[in-house]
Order: C-alpha cells, then sequence, then structure tokens
C-alpha cells in the first residue's frame, strides 16, 4: 500500500477509504487513546492494524497508548498522528520478519525489505 509522503489526517482518512474496497482488512476503526494531557486522542487504523495492536499488547511487547503519547510529544514532518503510528507498526512488523523474531503473520508487510534499513532498526 503506496501512500504520499506528506499528507494532513483528512488525506489519510480518504487513502483508508479508497483501499478499503480491494483491500477489505484496510477498513478504518475508529480507538480513542489518552494523550498526554489525559484527554482522548482518536486513532484511525485499518482494522488489520487494530489486530495487530491487539497482538502486541496481548503479547505485552508493547502499550499502545504509550506509544499515542510519545507521538503526540515528537511530531514528523506535519504527519497525523494515525499515520505514524501506522508506520511504526509497519517498521515494527518489518523487524520481526526481519530478525527471525514471532509475527503476526506469515504473510511479509507491503514493502518490505529483507535488508531493510538499518537506520529504521532501532
Amino acid at each position: 500500500m503506496c501512500y504520499p509522503v506528506c499528507m494532513s489526517q483528512v488525506e489519510f482518512m480518504q487513502f483508508l477509504q479508497s483501499v478499503k474496497d480491494d483491500h477489505p482488512d484496510y477498513a478504518p476503526v475508529m480507538r480513542p487513546h489518552k494523550n498526554t494531557a489525559g484527554a482522548d486522542v482518536m486513532i484511525h487504523l485499518p482494522q488489520n492494524s487494530w489486530d495487530y495492536v491487539d497482538w502486541l499488547e496481548g503479547r505485552g511487547d508493547i502499550d499502545f497508548t504509550a506509544w499515542v503519547q510519545h507521538c503526540e510529544q515528537t511530531p514528523f514532518d506535519n504527519w497525523p498522528i494515525s499515520k505514524l503510528l501506522m508506520y511504526w507498526l509497519w517498521l515494527d512488523s518489518c523487524r520481526r520478519h526481519r530478525n527471525g523474531l514471532e509475527t503476526f503473520s506469515n504473510v511479509l508487510p507491503e514493502g518490505y525489505d529483507a535488508f531493510g534499513e538499518p537506520a529504521n532498526d532501532g
């Protein structure tokens, strides 16, 4: 799934809506998560991303609310927080495949590179 680097939240939601017809697991789902001020932030991700989040949290590998708060405190290039979180989930999946760790799915993430970018493997 390729999408433009710079996009607003509206453009990100339009992207998710545009791919769901061909990829039903990309239907956007909203879940609230607390930001650093304790207010709810509406995170919109495809259902398959939420399935991955649930798997990671169930294993104790991540605290997704902590990820939301970190993204809030360290924004990147005007990306909407949902897009940044979706990217982080993709990176996590790539790292798991690349490093031979347990994965949510045997299907390689779209755009996966077996050699990867060492700078992204932090």
